[in-house]
């Protein structure tokens, strides 16, 4: 769990919590801590950004990185620009150090992957050739500030040299690799996907502001406090999951609290609280609102979600394995929020942009700031699926 804004609460990124007793029963429970606001004639902006020609030129790009090859060259020494294989060991020393050898590692010259002087010294050497390369760490070394200005020592076998060939863009490429026969039709129906991908992005955004603001206009007087426990003890343990799966990779849980914002472990414990207060916002006002409305699911749809789902086991798990496994909860809580969900969109005030949003970066950059596990998460019928088979 990163130190970041929770998006609305578009479900299934909620699933995460292992949620238990979420049915109208639980919303009634919920109603002693919320007192609900305005939830109707919610405003909001449809902010669609436009598709560019960099935006299409960009998967354009992508496509024909996409069939490039790799030829492996056995006549000649390594040159810049060349993929070797390489196995390495690096000592400073004469010690061998943590993350300084590995074996059969693609490194492309020219790169600037490692320290200076490492893919230099490579050039001109051949396959099969050992090399002893006698360099220093950078002055500056935040990777490893303890190795900043020392000596090491790397020896290199040189397995294989390979080379990339990046095809041309023809008609001829496109017809052979999409349904399409030439490279306008192609560009035209990049254009297309992407204007659609857009408006997604900015009806999700839109749902997202206005699920915000309704939970914003509710009153909070308290938590059911043995939930709250429950939920931060699931995420302190997931979170030390986490870190210990980072050992093997030279990082200790130090490191991993740094790389995920946090100072210390009380740090961590402070903003999973903060964390799963938000959650518990968002989900109560939701449930509050469902059991206002006589919002609901029915068992006919639980079924076929249910249904769903075992048909993800090509048949050796039955419905009834699903449902005992999971849980009938399992399968509300997505149908349950995208009822609410739609319930306020229906009921919300769609007003004129106040921002100018043209280019579609400006799309990707709120989409990247409010990355979260329940962000555009089960917005969707296909999304939610997906989720519940993720699971």
């Amino acid at each position: 769990m990163k130190k970041q804004r929770i998006g609305a609460f578009l479900l299934a990124g909620a699933m995460m919590f292992g949620l238990a007793g979420c049915g109208n029963n639980q919303a009634k429970y919920y109603n002693k801590y919320v007192k609900l606001g305005n939830y109707k004639g919610i405003e909001y902006s449809l902010d669609i950004a436009e598709v560019t020609d960099d935006d299409v030129q960009s998967k354009l790009d992508s496509f024909v990185d996409g069939l490039k090859t790799k030829d492996e060259v056995k006549d000649r020494a390594v040159k810049d620009g060349d993929i070797v294989n390489i196995d390495y060991v690096g000592t400073m020393n004469g010690e061998e150090f943590d993350g300084g050898s590995a074996e059969g590692y693609d490194l492309t010259i020219g790169s600037g992957s490692f320290i200076e002087g490492f893919e230099a010294g490579l050039v001109g050497h051949n396959i099969g050739e050992k090399v002893t390369l006698a360099l220093k760490f950078p002055d500056e070394y935040p990777n490893d500030p303890d190795k900043a200005g020392k000596p090491v020592t790397f020896d290199v076998t040189i397995n294989s040299i390979s080379v990339e060939n990046v095809p041309d863009l023809t008609d001829a490429l496109v017809k052979d690799n999409t349904d399409y026969d030439t490279i306008d039709a192609y560009k035209e129906s990049i254009r297309k996907d992407l204007a659609e991908e857009n408006k997604t992005t900015a009806e999700n955004n839109a749902r997202r502001d206005v699920f915000d603001k309704v939970v914003a206009n509710a009153e909070i007087s308290g938590y059911d406090e043995a939930e709250v426990k429950k939920l931060i003890d699931e995420e302190f343990n997931n979170f030390k999951q986490q870190a210990a799966s980072y050992e093997s990779y030279g990082y200790s849980y130090e490191d991993f609290l740094s790389m995920n914002g946090f100072t210390s472990e009380d740090s961590l414990k402070e903003g999973i609280t903060d964390y799963v207060k938000e959650y518990l916002n968002q989900k109560m006002v939701l449930y509050c609102i469902a059991d206002a409305e006589g919002i609901s699911v029915t068992q006919e749809e639980r079924d076929e979600k249910v249904k769903e789902a075992a048909d993800m086991f090509s048949g050796k798990k039955t419905t009834d394995d699903i449902l005992k496994e999971y849980g009938e909860d399992y399968f509300d809580v997505p149908l349950l929020t995208q009822k609410v969900m739609d319930f306020l969109m229906k009921n919300a005030v769609k007003v004129e942009s106040t921002e100018e949003t043209t280019e579609s970066e400006d799309a990707s950059t709120e989409a990247e700031a409010t990355e979260t596990e329940t962000t555009e998460a089960a917005t969707t019928e296909a999304e939610t699926t997906e989720a519940t088979s993720e699971e």
